[in-house]
């Protein structure tokens, strides 16, 4: 019975997997039922066994749940790679400024006392009187004769300071002297040394021929000094000290003037000089050897427009700087030569 039961199945699962297979053949032909001979007591045996089987419950077996379908999700592509971007610099800190200190309070500078000049060594002694000629070597003709003595007061303003100083020199007799014979304009140059000094000063003074009028007269009067004799002084450059036009006289005559005489001489700045000549006698132009002078003509009137007698010289003011009828002030620097 057991065998027939399995022969059956076993039919049934080829059919169907003909079928499934889709194979199209034609059904099968009915089996033939066969008879076997078997024996009686194996027969008798298969059944007994059968019916044991059927009536014996066999252990209950729980089916397994199938598992289920793992799903694998499908990869992601991968994203392509950006490029890199430059990378930023990171942006430099500003320097933080140092906290500067506070200031300490800065005390008031203390005025620089004004330089002292050198103790005036007293009142200066009147100039000695000096001749200079000067001769053309051409002809050996002495053209110019000048007698005087000169004294001169300068004042000048001191360095960082608005206060005036002032100094005095005299006119050495023994200064050198050089000169020009010409036709139309004849010039003498005296030159010095100061007292502590190493450049020279220099008066010069010029003559002009009038050959209308067969008169001659003193052009112009100038003088530099050097900066050495104004102690303290602001400048550093030779000081120009300038006069203009004087006196007039005929040809082959002198002019001579015995009295004191100012003459006021300008300069750039506040400075401003006084030259007093004293015992004066001059004459250019001249046409004879020797060093004697010719008829003298004198001071005096429209002759000499801008020469001041010494008793007048009292009352001036403006440029005229000191007082010749008093003693040399306690701040004057007197300087002997």
């Amino acid at each position: 019975m057991f065998g027939l039961r399995f022969c059956l199945l076993l039919a049934v699962i080829c059919s169907c997997s003909q079928f499934a297979c889709g194979r199209a053949e034609p059904p099968p032909t009915p089996s033939k039922t066969v008879l076997l001979d078997v024996e009686p007591q194996l027969l008798q045996e298969k059944a007994t066994e059968a019916a044991i089987t059927e009536t014996t419950p066999g252990p209950t077996t729980t089916p397994k749940p199938a598992p289920e379908p793992t799903t694998t999700p499908a990869p992601s592509p991968s994203p392509s790679p950006s490029p890199d971007p430059k990378p930023t610099p990171a942006p430099t800190p500003a320097p933080t400024p140092a906290p500067s200190p506070s200031p300490s309070p800065t005390p008031a500078p203390t005025p620089a006392p004004a330089p002292t000049p050198a103790p005036a060594p007293g009142p200066l002694p009147p100039p000695d009187q000096g001749t200079w000629p000067v001769t053309d070597p051409k002809t050996n003709v002495t053209c110019i004769v000048v007698q005087f003595a000169a004294q001169l007061n300068v004042t000048y303003t001191i360095e960082n300071s608005t206060s005036l100083w002032y100094v005095v020199l005299n006119v050495p007799a023994n200064a050198s002297v050089v000169g020009n014979c010409s036709a139309e304009d004849q010039w003498i140059q005296l030159s010095w040394l100061s007292n502590n000094t190493v450049k020279p000063n220099s008066m010069t003074l010029v003559y002009h021929k009038n050959e209308t009028t067969k008169n001659y007269g003193l052009k112009s009067l100038n003088i530099t000094l050097s900066p050495e004799n104004f102690v303290n002084g602001s400048s550093k450059d030779p000081l120009e000290l300038f006069h203009g036009p004087e006196w007039q006289t005929p040809l082959a005559t002198s002019y001579r003037c015995k009295s004191s005489t100012l003459l006021n001489m300008t300069a750039s700045g506040s400075t401003a000089a006084v030259l007093t000549v004293s015992r004066l006698q001059e004459e250019a132009f001249r046409t004879t050897n020797g060093t004697g002078f010719s008829a003298a003509r004198e001071c005096g009137g429209g002759d000499v427009p801008d020469a001041v007698p010494i008793a007048v010289g009292c009352a001036l003011g403006g440029l005229v700087v000191t007082d010749p009828c008093q003693p040399p002030r306690e701040s004057a620097i007197v300087v002997n030569i």
